[in-house]
């Protein structure tokens, strides 16, 4: 049983030794002979999911097999490990045979001496290859540890890192599942943005047809609004001339009576009333009762009936009168020079009905008691609005002034002084270029808006002459004139029209015996009738076809002329009449004076056209 009993080294252990002992490293990346080099991570940019999956893959099965081979190996070297044990304990039982046969052989020292010297070479040659092998497989055994603890933190660190790339390979299929997802309803939404298009291409297809279908109709429809704006134009021509010979046909001069209404301690007075109305269907009577004692002391009363072309009852308001003034508006804006005054005793109403209330203001309570004055400039205003459309164009320029004494006086600018005298400057009447009266100095303001009228009307009310008299205690001393002049031209036809509008305020008309005045309240009240009676001579001459008329004998009826006579102008008289008993008398007085005016006729109004 000696040294041939030793086993011999298999392929296997052979290979692991080499592979331990002269080889290298696994873990390094060089080449397996069974199972060729270590696959490694490509590189590849972020976005390749699948080709790093892949890579990964190879590197996972890789160390699989590496993992296997190494298992593999490491039991066969067990085996073996298991087998020297055994020869080893073989050898320690056979040197006791050989220990026992030296006992025996030394017996037979003499015999047996050349084979125990034999023996005992073999058996330290033995001994020394056995703890040669010993050494070597102990060495061996250390080396196979320390693979295997390497083997197993390399693979503590492949199962760390397959499951980081687990870890990672699931995030990834969930980004790439979110993705897909993401990519589904990018694709549904495109699928439905497309179908949208397609109907608003179909929708906007149908708009440009219905658009060319408009322009072809708008096109049809402005030659028709060409076509109806130039007959419109005509008929605006056809209304002027329509409306002026409806004027014509009521008169040239026209004469309103107004009744205003009892005020304060006249109602409570409680006397019987001297003025009526009889019942007529045109509103056109007035009937004034008159009492007076006869010799025998006996009362007799005289009825004194009256006929004008309107007569307006205590209860008729601002808007009922202004509604038959308009139509005469109209005839200044059409070029025709129109003049309204009130006549009448003081306190009969007459600054109410041309101005209004003392206190202008724009409030809606105030506008229904506005007068004459501020209700012409708004519908003025209004229609030139409406004409504008047919291609006129008008500007407005208004004057105030007064004749107080039969001196002119700026209502606008009443402190205008001349510079080396100090007085205010001189107003002077004349005839321009065009045949038109106008006053020299006089202070002239564009009306560019409706609101503008208020401004003049509170300016002239703070400059305006007045005074306590028997008859009213704030009665006006002057006559006041507020005049405006509108130029129209139509740009579409060439038409022009210079037109005019006096709207004249007259100083109260009561005799002297009645106003009780004295000092300068008796020239005052000498200057007013001298000029009334002025205008009663204008409108007689007028009346009797005289060929000279006295414009000149009154500064009053000198500033009036162009719009008093030379039959192209359109005159109407209020005579507003106090209802009081006391002023019976001079109610009397001014409704025969009206009397006379309305039976004078003018000849047909002539429109002026612009130069």
């Amino acid at each position: 049983g000696g040294a041939s009993a030793f086993p011999q080294p298999t392929e296997a252990h052979a290979a692991l030794m080499a592979g331990g002992l002269g080889g290298s490293d696994d873990s390094d990346g060089s080449e397996d002979e069974e199972l060729g080099p270590r696959p490694t991570m490509q590189p590849r940019s972020e976005n390749d999911i699948q080709g790093r999956l892949r890579d990964l893959e190879k590197i996972a099965i890789y160390m699989a097999q590496k993992t296997r081979t190494t298992k593999k190996a490491k039991k066969q070297l067990r085996v073996e490990l298991d087998e020297n044990s055994t020869h080893v304990a073989q050898l320690e039982l056979e040197k006791g045979v050989l220990t026992t046969k030296v006992d025996t052989a030394e017996k037979q020292v003499q015999k047996l001496q050349s084979e125990k010297r034999q023996c005992e070479d073999e058996l330290e040659d033995t001994q020394r290859k056995h703890k040669s092998q010993m050494s070597q497989m102990h060495d061996d055994q250390q080396r196979l540890q320390k693979d295997v603890a390497g083997l197993r933190e390399e693979l503590e660190e492949t199962r760390t890192n397959l499951k980081s790339k687990r870890s990672e390979c699931t995030r990834l299929e969930s980004t790439v599942s979110k993705q897909a997802s993401d990519q589904i309803e990018l694709e549904s939404s495109c699928r439905g943005l497309r179908a949208k298009v397609e109907q608003l291409e179909d929708v906007v297809n149908e708009r440009e047809i219905r658009i060319a279908e408009l322009e072809q109709d708008v096109a049809t429809r402005s030659h028709t609004i060409e076509e109806l704006e130039a007959k419109l134009r005509k008929e605006e021509t056809m209304r002027r001339n329509l409306h002026n010979t409806i004027q014509e046909l009521k008169g040239n001069i026209r004469v309103f009576c107004r009744v205003r209404p009892l005020l304060g301690e006249e109602k409570d007075a409680g006397a019987a009333l001297p003025i009526s109305f009889p019942s007529c269907e045109d509103n056109n009577q007035i009937e004034l009762t008159q009492s007076s004692e006869n010799a025998l002391g006996r009362t007799t009363s005289k009825a004194f009936p009256f006929k004008f072309d309107r007569v307006f009852s205590t209860e008729s308001t601002q808007d009922i009168v202004f509604d038959e003034v308009s139509q005469l508006i109209q005839s200044a804006l059409d070029g025709y020079p129109v003049c309204i005054f009130a006549y009448g005793q003081t306190g009969s109403g007459k600054t109410h009905t041309m101005q209004g209330p003392d206190t202008i203001s724009a409030d809606e309570k105030d506008a229904q008691v506005l007068g004459i004055i501020p209700r012409a400039v708004k519908q003025i205003y209004q229609n030139t609005s409406k004409l504008a459309e047919r291609g006129w164009e008008y500007s407005l320029e208004g004057q105030f002034l007064e004749i107080y004494n039969e001196t002119i006086q700026d209502l606008l600018a009443p402190a205008a002084r001349a510079p080396t005298t100090g007085k205010q400057t001189k107003l002077d009447i004349y005839q321009d270029s065009e045949g038109h009266t106008r006053v020299k100095n006089v202070t002239t303001v564009s009306v560019d808006s409706a609101e503008r009228v208020h401004w003049l009307l509170a300016r002239a009310a703070e400059n305006r002459t007045v005074a306590a008299t028997n008859c009213n205690e704030r009665s006006s001393r002057s006559h006041s004139v507020f005049t405006l002049y509108l130029q129209g031209t139509n740009t579409l036809t060439g038409e022009s029209s210079s037109g005019v509008l006096n709207l004249i305020d007259l100083a109260g008309s009561e005799r002297l015996s009645s106003s009780g005045s004295s000092g300068d309240r008796l020239k005052e009240t000498q200057a007013i009738n001298k000029s009334l009676a002025c205008l009663g001579d204008v409108i007689a001459a007028l009346a009797k076809g005289n060929r000279h008329i006295p414009y000149r004998n009154s500064k009053l009826t000198h500033l009036l002329q162009e719009s008093l006579g030379a039959g192209n102008s359109k005159t109407l008289m209020f005579v507003c009449v106090n209802p009081s008993p006391l002023s019976a008398q001079e109610s009397l007085c001014s409704l025969q004076f009206a009397t006379k005016v309305n039976s004078c006729q003018i000849g047909t109004a002539r429109r002026q056209a612009a130069s």
